[in-house]
């Protein structure tokens, strides 16, 4: 009975401290388009599922009242993560692109401004260390050079 009685609290106190290991991440989306159209938000941690656009530890889809909102994602455990964040324009679901990628709608990631926004996003460019509560503020974009220009 004396092994239960010591068992019992210490599982109570790993899970304690298991759970202050979380943090609540703050998105701030700003030059957002007043169209209607819904923001895709989504949470990654590894580079595959970046690359992919999959696999998101968390992600929110709203439609947004404001030219700048933001965002909250609670409980997310310590570690690296980058957010990528486009704006649905042509409301299919879906980030439009044209060659080599480039997206035909405004679009954002972690760790990009508009001077970087010439090379290719990867998780280790986009990354972000999460040890407590963070904001992270991100400016939607629209490559408008076409073929044409």
């Amino acid at each position: 009975m004396k092994k239960f009685s010591v068992l019992i609290p210490l599982i109570i106190f790993a899970g304690f401290i298991s759970g202050q290991n979380t943090a609540t991440l703050t998105v701030r989306i700003s030059n957002i388009e007043l169209d209607s159209s819904k923001i895709f938000i989504g949470l990654f941690d590894n580079e595959v599922d970046f690359k992919l656009k999959s696999g998101t530890v968390d992600s929110i889809i709203l439609i947004p009242g404001k030219e700048t909102i933001e965002v909250s994602l609670k409980d997310i455990p310590f570690g690296n993560y980058a957010v990528a964040v486009f704006q649905d324009t042509n409301n299919n679901g879906k980030l439009g692109t044209r060659e080599f990628k480039i997206p035909t709608e405004p679009s954002g990631i972690s760790n990009y401004t508009v001077n970087k926004s010439s090379l290719p996003p990867t998780f280790k460019r986009a990354q972000f260390s999460i040890i407590g509560d963070t904001l992270v503020s991100i400016q939607l974009m629209l490559n408008i050079k076409t073929n044409d220009n």
